[in-house]
């Protein structure tokens, strides 16, 4: 049996530069962090014909026919397509179960179907013999997202859950590339204490929020000019980080959900901006939803001793906080003889 994980994400800083819209033209930067909360796959070599797909997550299910390429259609549209293409490599022959789950719901904002991708790819790779560096796993998890479900999403998610880590990730008609930032421990540790996550109980259509900023990227200047402000935020934001001037850092993540939630009004809601400002009265310093927007969950940037006040206040709102750290890996594959 192989076993992969992938880790999902949160987005500081950047998010929609890393649309095709957008930076065919300008270049993007997007400051990141993978997180320690994962998309697993499991796969087993299967006893009868067919190849069997069955994500707990979606509560989904099917059977592709045995030695012919799966249709790339619903129910299971990402791991059919994942599929397909180790099948046409010719690498895959076998018959194979796959089991599919998450730590995290779809919808999140946390790039949790990106993570699947990229665990997808790192389990049929490993199954198949096949060692696949890590801008080789983002951009066929990119192919397969982007191109094949012709999702209107950006790059980012898939880059951060393959590399791991703290990256800084620039992109731009030629490419995209990571680069690692590399703080010192205690600074990186004294980051990670100071960040709050909280499950808003609202889910969100990333692929409708983020097709309509393709269009007004494309056609309009003001969506234009909020995303080159959003990118100077980022860039600020990486050199906050590496001053030691996490404070500071905490003021750019207000700056920059303030740039965001002006993109389009499907980015928050009343109870979203509700939420957001009762943590900060409550001490937190800044924040952000993640992911496009409209749901999923609510990251703050909060100093030690207003955590608590910041925690309490939250949860009587229905809120659940999410803990975490900082996962220094992208995905890892294990192989298991049961």
């Amino acid at each position: 049996m192989i076993i992969a994980r992938a880790p999902v994400r949160i987005s500081f800083g950047g998010g929609g530069t890393d649309l095709a819209a957008y930076y065919e033209r300008f270049g993007g930067l997007v400051l990141s962090t993978a997180i320690t909360r994962y998309c697993y796959v499991f796969i087993s070599k299967r006893s009868r014909a067919g190849i069997g797909i069955n994500s707990a997550s979606t509560q989904e299910w099917t059977t592709c026919q045995s030695g012919r390429i799966p249709l790339i259609a619903r129910p299971l549209a990402l791991p059919r397509a994942a599929l397909a293409w180790f099948m046409e490599q010719g690498w895959l022959h076998d018959d194979i179960d796959l089991f599919l789950t998450s730590e995290v719901p779809s919808g999140s904002g946390l790039g949790s179907s990106s993570a699947l991708a990229v665990a997808l790819i790192a389990a049929l790779g490993t199954y198949c013999g096949r060692t696949l560096r890590p801008a080789e796993i983002a951009e066929l998890a990119c192919q397969l997202e982007i191109e094949r479900l012709q999702m209107p999403i950006g790059k980012q998610d898939q880059y951060a859950s393959a590399y791991g880590g703290l990256n800084t990730l620039e992109f731009s008609a030629q490419g995209v590339q990571a680069r690692p930032l590399a703080l010192p421990a205690d600074i990186l540790q004294s980051l990670n204490a100071h960040l709050l996550l909280f499950a808003t109980g609202l889910t969100h259509n990333s692929s409708t929020i983020l097709g309509a900023q393709q269009k007004s990227t494309r056609e309009e200047a003001k969506t234009q000019d909020t995303l080159h402000a959003m990118k100077q935020l980022a860039a600020q934001m990486r050199e906050a980080l590496l001053a030691g001037q996490l404070d500071h850092f905490g003021h750019l993540l207000d700056q920059g959900w303030q740039a965001k939630r002006s993109l389009s009004g499907a980015v928050t809601t009343s109870d979203i901006d509700h939420w957001y400002a009762l943590a900060r009265q409550s001490g937190a310093i800044g924040g952000k939803i993640t992911g496009a927007g409209g749901g999923g969950f609510l990251l703050l940037y909060c100093p030690l001793p207003q955590q608590q006040a910041v925690r309490k206040n939250l949860t009587q709102q229905g809120l659940q906080e999410l803990e975490f750290e900082f996962a220094t890996f992208g995905p890892q594959v294990s192989e298991h003889a049961w």
